[in-house]
């Protein structure tokens, strides 16, 4: 690639959201942009909420922006994020610094007192071109106001004062100190008249529609917060087309020369992005719904092929230039590792790029340029999967100079992951930058990642743990095998001797009968070790020791025929047992938590209880196979089973509660689109309450007991359906 082309923008960008600047390549939203403006312009709150990669921040900082802007509306936007200050304080300080503010109002200024939000935007004058422009406050991402650290105290303050502000209602404080001004005569009444009028302003509220249900905090305060909402779905089929086409013919300077995609390239990708095999027979299956995150990193992927490939202007992508349908679910499923893949070569190009420009280069930059490809990806991959993901799973947002300090890297080793990779986000709080993984749809593959390097280190450490075994037993069968190499000397000098040759035979008798002892012993000691692997759920090292052993008929055989008497092929069926029963529940416990982080709450459920059983299973054979009765001597550590039973009864306990919690929602949804009588909203929501739907019997009850009806719950959803479909017939 030239180095040109790594400062020129992307027609497409990844996981990241379209910025104000590249609204001249976003499309395939103009129905929502129009809509939502709309909605904007006529109503003082608007919420807009969608599911995580549905592209909420890119419809409005590239889409609802300009249409607002041309309108005389100037867009501000906001963000909740910092949790070391009150979230007032923070808003406050950023609109103050927004480059649009053209002056101050200060009639009946008030010294020295503490300006609230209404009073602020009251005050606050926003110019657009030159004239007068109305301000829309965006709260972006706004869930952050209830999952950050915030303190209670900040959270009620600043939910009272956007109440205020939201509400057209002056604070009552406010009020009540103006009031008793004006009647010791220190305000007039034209001041008076001036404080009456509210602030001329709009509210955007755009939260993840998993954490919409939080909204009910701030409903008493705001009781028509949700009565002017919009839903940002996935794009269809003809959007998605517009989406893909549009950018890629957009004039201007990018990275990539205008391309072009042949029609039937096309309609492979669109095929793909909305789930449709167009190998099966069930042509009338296909879904009409694409994930717009998943449309970007496909179309970016063609993208950097177009410019590594120095592919000329109105260069046609055809399907073999992707590599077919396989080359698209790689470009999702291997997203992460391929921006891991190619993370070396881009630092070592962004340094060579600051050497040409004159830039000093430290003497770390300059150590980390010269490490091998293998070691800067492993650290890049330690970095993002130790770091950047909390326990439980989620993206964990942490200071650069935490990173730079525990991983010896520098500032240039973070901004090419967030850069070229496009893995990481840096946010700038305070005097400080934090970086946290660019998005949420990047997590599986993370997880999945992390957890199979987990699991290759964790064989690796037990492999070389039986590796050391299998030395310190050489060593010692090494030792042996000397000293019968000195006992043979012996007996042949002893020969000569004929005085002495009874002597020499029971002497060697004697060591014959200690080295077959000590062979007994050393394959005793071999069995004993594959117990205790066992014993420690160590699985693979078990496997090793036994199938070694097995592998050693004579030591087989002196196990049966001596004290205590062990068929160790039999044993070693016996474990194979054990380890298919703790494979099924731990691939089904990891299953199941693959698929509560994409928000498929009933299959995780199901999986969840399938793991149980197969723990269950498991439990049955530690006590049936165990040596001891009263737990004296287990074939498995009876509190390692104890434990992983006590998580999964954790995990359904909270994957039954979210399911619950989804179910209301929707079904509240469901319930005020019927009261609207807006059917096909209706019937979506039933469909996903289908979704919802339990598979276990206690949990469908958990659920019936939770929404209070004298009916299954699976009833209750089918013979809904049949009632909404008729209505959607009817019209």
């Amino acid at each position: 690639m030239s180095v040109s082309a790594n400062h020129l923008p992307r027609r497409y960008p990844g996981l990241r959201p379209f910025e104000r600047s590249q609204s001249a390549v976003f499309h395939g939203r103009q129905d929502d942009i129009i809509r939502l403006s709309n909605l904007i312009i006529r109503e003082r709150l608007v919420v807009l909420f969608a599911k995580s990669g549905m592209g909420k921040t890119s419809l409005l900082q590239a889409g609802c922006a300009p249409e607002l802007e041309r309108q005389d509306f100037v867009p501000v936007f906001l963000r909740t994020e910092r949790s070391d200050r009150s979230i007032l304080s923070s808003i406050g300080e950023m609109l103050d610094k927004n480059p649009q503010i053209g002056g101050l109002d200060h009639t009946g200024l008030r010294q020295g007192a503490t300006q609230t939000l209404w009073e602020k935007m009251k005050r606050l004058e926003f110019d657009l071109n030159g004239l007068p422009a109305t301000p829309v406050l965006v709260f972006d991402q706004f869930e952050e106001a209830f999952t950050l650290s915030h303190s209670e105290e900040s959270r009620r303050q600043f939910f009272q004062e956007l109440a205020d502000l939201a509400n057209e209602t002056m604070p009552e404080a406010l009020r009540a100190s103006l009031l008793e001004q004006f009647e010791y005569g220190h305000i007039d009444v034209q001041t008076m008249q001036w404080w009456e009028q509210q602030p001329n302003v709009r509210i955007i509220l755009s939260i993840r529609s998993d954490f919409l249900h939080m909204i009910d905090r701030v409903s008493k305060g705001i009781p028509g917060i949700l009565r002017n909402r919009y839903e940002l779905q996935p794009l269809d089929r003809e959007k998605a087309r517009i989406a893909i086409i549009n950018p890629a013919q957009e004039q201007g300077s990018y990275a990539s020369p205008s391309f072009l995609y042949a029609p039937e390239a096309l309609d492979e990708m669109l095929d793909f992005l909305s789930g449709h095999d167009a190998d099966s027979h069930g042509g009338s299956d296909k879904r009409d719904e694409i994930e717009a995150v998943n449309l970007q990193i496909i179309c970016q992927d063609v993208e950097e092929r177009i410019i590594d490939y120095h592919k000329e202007v109105n260069f046609q992508v055809d399907s073999p230039f992707y590599e077919g349908k396989e080359g698209l679910r790689n470009s999702i499923r291997n997203f992460y590792q391929n921006q891991l893949q190619q993370f070396p070569k881009a630092l070592v190009d962004r340094i060579a790029l600051k050497k040409q420009l004159g830039v000093n280069i430290t003497g770390l930059d300059e150590h980390l340029t010269s490490l091998p490809p293998e070691q800067l990806r492993d650290t890049a991959r330690r970095l993002i999967e130790e770091s950047l993901i909390t326990p439980g799973n989620r993206r964990n947002s942490v200071v650069d100079d935490t990173l730079i300090s525990e991983y010896h890297i520098s500032p240039d080793f973070l901004d090419t992951l967030v850069d070229k990779s496009r893995l990481l986000r840096k946010e700038p709080r305070l005097d400080d930058f934090y970086y946290e993984i660019s998005h949420d749809t990047l997590l599986p593959a993370i997880i999945e990642s992390r957890n199979a390097r987990r699991d290759k280190e964790q064989s690796d450490r037990e492999k070389a743990e039986y590796l050391k075994q299998l030395a310190d037993e050489a060593r010692r069968r090494e030792a042996v095998e000397a000293e019968l190499t000195a006992t043979r000397r012996q007996r042949k000098l002893a020969r000569t001797v004929a005085a002495t040759s009874f002597l020499s035979l029971l002497v060697s008798l004697g060591f014959a009968m200690w080295f077959i002892n000590e062979y007994v012993e050393n394959a005793r000691s071999q069995l004993q070790q594959a117990e205790f692997y066992v014993h420690n759920e160590l699985y693979n090292a078990a496997d090793h020791a036994y199938l070694d052993l097995i592998a050693h008929p004579r030591r087989c055989w002196i196990l049966e025929n001596t004290k205590p008497h062990q068929d160790v092929c039999a044993e070693y069926e016996v474990v194979k047992k054990f380890h298919l029963a703790y494979k099924m529940a731990d691939n089904n416990f990891a299953v199941a938590d693959s698929l509560m982080l994409v928000n498929q709450y009933a299959q995780a459920l199901k999986h969840y209880r399938l793991a149980e059983d197969s723990l269950k299973v498991y439990q049955t054979l530690n006590k049936q196979f165990s040596h001891d009765s009263l737990g004296q001597d287990w074939r498995v550590k009876p509190e390692l089973i104890q434990d992983k039973a006590d998580l999964i009864s954790t995990r359904i306990v909270n994957a039954n509660q979210t399911l619950i919690r989804e179910f209301k929602i929707s079904q509240r949804e469901y319930e005020s689109f019927v009261e609207a009588k807006v059917w096909g909203q209706a019937l979506r929501n039933l469909r996903r309450m289908k979704q919802l739907l339990p598979k276990h019997p206690s949990d469908e009850a958990d659920l019936q007991a939770a929404l209070k009806i004298n009916e299954l719950p699976s009833e209750y959803v089918k013979k809904e359906l049949v009632k909404c479909e008729a209505k959607l017939a009817a019209y």
